[in-house]
């Protein structure tokens, strides 16, 4: 009777798990109390049976089969109710690998989301370094030219400027010149008349 309990008992025990198996669960701890009270069942029923009427010949009364029946039927519940604790415990083991499972595909989601928008968020930031790089040289080339048309308009006003000193000079020197022959042809004047 024992036996293929037992068996069901490895069978439902040995369920390969794919997942990290939860702690157990507080109701199964009830499943070694459940074992516990069947094997004190089954020593009752052992007991029972074992029992002899002597009146009878060494034959069980009907009382002492009543008390085997009993037995058995105690043991097949205890049987259901560990089996219903079993499944019990299996149910609350898968839902908590399918909880861990969309969790899992839940934080997954979550990473790939937040990789794409790190990823997006990258480009985005390579497009602005990008753009800045070109205003940059826009703005370097705009200077180099505004410097050049500052030296060439430098050297365009200092070529008048130059021209207009030296105009400038050569007319002092004209000026002069001119004041000297005039001191010449009047000291001449005065001494022709002398004369």
């Amino acid at each position: 009777m024992t036996y293929p309990f037992c068996l069901l008992l490895a069978a439902t025990l040995a369920v390969p798990t794919f997942a990290q198996t939860p702690p157990p669960a507080p109701a199964d701890d009830a499943v070694p109390r459940l074992i516990q009270e069947r094997e004190q069942l089954i020593r009752e029923y052992e007991a029972a049976s074992a029992q002899r009427n002597a009146f009878l010949a060494n034959k069980p009364s009907k009382k002492d089969l009543q008390e085997v029946i009993d037995a058995l039927k105690g043991i097949i519940r205890k049987d259901s109710e560990i089996v219903q604790a079993l499944k019990a415990g299996e149910l609350r083991r898968q839902a908590s690998i399918v909880a861990e499972k969309q969790q899992a595909v839940q934080q997954a989601t979550v990473a790939q989301t937040d990789q794409t928008s790190t990823k997006e968020r990258f480009y985005d930031l390579e497009n602005q370094i990008a753009n800045l790089e070109l205003r940059d040289k826009q703005r370097d080339k705009k200077l180099r030219e505004a410097e050049a048309a500052v030296r060439e308009a430098e050297s365009t006003r200092t070529t008048p400027q130059l021209l207009a000193v030296g105009l400038a000079l050569l007319s002092l020197g004209l000026l002069a010149y001119v004041l000297k022959l005039r001191g010449q042809l009047s000291g001449a004047a005065r001494r022709g008349k002398r004369r």
